[in-house]
């Protein structure tokens, strides 16, 4: 599904019009990058949780050469999906 699929599914859903549900989801995208930066996790009710874990640095191989390389320490999204949705797609 593509964004605009997405803003046209949820505008139908919902009755609001296409413009609000892209500004809603334009806005979803900067609170979720403000508030998992800042450390806290966010929940979306029914879908999952998106969390912020930090990676440690670590060491790693390049397959085409077996050249090693080192990875440096960095902040990775998680996301953890509810038990209702993962059974609903099963």
């Amino acid at each position: 599904m593509t964004k605009n699929e997405l803003i046209a599914a949820i505008a139908d859903e919902t009755g609001k019009s296409k413009t609000d549900v892209s500004a809603v989801l334009a806005s979803l995208g900067t609170i979720v990058a403000k508030t998992l930066k800042s450390g806290d996790d966010i929940t979306l009710g029914g879908v999952g949780k998106l969390s912020a874990a930090k990676r440690e640095a670590r060491e790693a191989r390049n397959p085409s050469t077996g050249a090693t390389i080192k990875v440096p320490a960095k902040t990775v999204v998680k996301f953890k999906v509810t038990k209702d949705l993962a059974d609903a797609v099963a």
